[in-house]
């Protein structure tokens, strides 16, 4: 199991024990609130009022699966955009977050089965699934030459060759990288998965998050009738609420195949095990994403995010080292560095003797990735915290950053000097 996201805080922390003049940029984990993104205030109204009109009940267990009115209202939502949806609200399922969601499909697949990963990879999908299944992930490519689209051929050539592969994962908007896949691409997808009698798990926990002209197109549509489809979505990232852990499942196609109704009908069970929820989010779930003033604070997000991935991208783009794509979806943005770009020689300035030893320990184990060992110097020498690449289970080095900040001036400072450090990490060896 591998989440760097959060393994990378641990050295954050042995840092800032050594150098005591260390300040911490985070640019390695999407919270909204730590980038300065205030909780809207008609959530904040809403929350006081469902308090005030509920009364201690709010603060109690609700439906194991789920709160059944937030579960209703869902397959409502589905129809909104996806009119040929036919979801029963009881393969409707919320979870805690969609951490526990991603555990509980991977765990509740037939013994040897396996779901085709995509790489780079969002590493709580990959990991739980290699880790259920005790083997190497089993992933196709997404090509940084074509936005980061899903190589098809790739996928085709995976399946064709493992019959224990019953199913593949879509995460669109795409984390790690920023992709919106278009609907050519889904499509085919689709059909591979009608082929070879696959089921899809679409993880689209950002698909309110697009930019730049891309849509966000439903696989719900393509798939309706076609192959049996798992769909993730979840409120913490569309408003500034990670900590509300508040995700949900989406089983469409349940009568499309018996192998797949069983194993729906599995997870089910598995999720009683939970207990239930987080009751609060259920409850004011419908209020939230009908109040009159959310789609407008849904447009100003999307409007900062989109300058924030223009201004990222140009700013990084300005480095001869670099490939960089624009973030098109979610918060996220992955350059790569360019081939043979890095070696294991090459160091960054480390103002703190303490820090410079345990960097230079930590950087010196055999196997160390070439893009890790460029995180870990970054880090000390500046504060700021990116995310390897090849943490995401991905075959380029590189690292991925969020485009979160609020602040434009903190933006930009943190931006150049990525720009001015690689210049210099990667010179330092000349």
């Amino acid at each position: 199991m591998r989440y760097e996201i959060r393994e990378i805080v641990d050295v954050v922390q042995k840092i800032q024990e050594l150098d005591k003049n260390f300040k911490f940029v985070g640019e390695n984990i999407g919270d909204p609130v730590a980038k300065g993104w205030p909780v809207p205030p008609f959530l904040k109204e809403i929350l006081i009022d469902a308090i005030k009109q509920e009364g201690d009940k709010i603060f109690g267990y609700t439906h194991s699966r789920g709160y059944p009115p937030a579960r209703k209202w869902v397959c409502k939502y589905a129809k909104r955009f996806s009119p040929s949806a036919n979801l029963d609200y009881e393969y409707v399922l919320f979870t805690s977050g969609l951490g526990a969601a991603i555990s509980t499909i991977y765990e509740m697949l037939p013994h040897g089965k396996r779901i085709l990963q995509p790489t780079p990879s969002y590493p709580t999908h990959a990991s739980m699934e290699s880790f259920n299944a005790n083997l190497e992930s089993v992933s196709y490519q997404l090509n940084p030459n074509n936005d980061w689209q899903p190589d098809i051929e790739d996928m085709e050539a995976k399946i064709k060759v493992d019959e224990n592969i019953v199913g593949i994962l879509v995460i669109n908007p795409n984390n790690p990288t920023g992709a919106v896949y278009s609907k050519e691409t889904l499509e085919k997808i689709v059909a591979l998965a009608e082929k070879y009698k696959l089921f899809i798990v679409s993880d689209e926990v950002y698909f309110r998050m697009v930019y730049f002209g891309k849509k966000f197109e439903q696989i719900t549509e393509i798939a309706n009738n076609r192959v049996p489809l798992v769909v993730m979505r979840g409120l913490s990232k569309d408003v500034p609420w990670p900590g509300g852990r508040c995700g949900w499942l989406e089983f469409h196609g349940i009568d499309l195949d018996p192998d797949y109704k069983k194993y729906c009908d599995a997870v089910k069970k598995r999720i009683l095990l939970e207990v239930c929820s987080t009751t609060i989010p259920q409850m004011i779930l419908e209020q939230m994403y009908e109040h009159p003033k959310f789609d407008d604070w849904n447009k100003e997000y999307n409007a900062h995010l989109e300058d924030n991935s223009r201004y990222i991208a140009e700013t990084l783009s300005k480095s001869p080292y670099l490939k960089v794509n624009p973030t098109y979806g979610a918060f996220y943005m992955m350059p790569l560095f360019k081939e043979g770009v890095l070696n294991d020689r090459q160091t960054l300035p480390i103002e703190s003797p303490e820090a410079k030893k345990y960097v230079e320990e930590i950087t010196s184990k055999p196997g160390l990735k070439l893009d890790k060992r460029f995180v870990y110097y970054l880090l000390a020498a500046t504060g700021i915290c990116v995310v390897p690449a090849s943490s995401f289970f991905s075959k380029h080095y590189g690292f991925r950053l969020t485009t979160l900040e609020r602040d434009p001036a903190k933006r930009n400072a943190t931006y150049e000097k990525v720009v001015e450090m690689i210049q210099k990490y990667v010179e330092s060896t000349k």
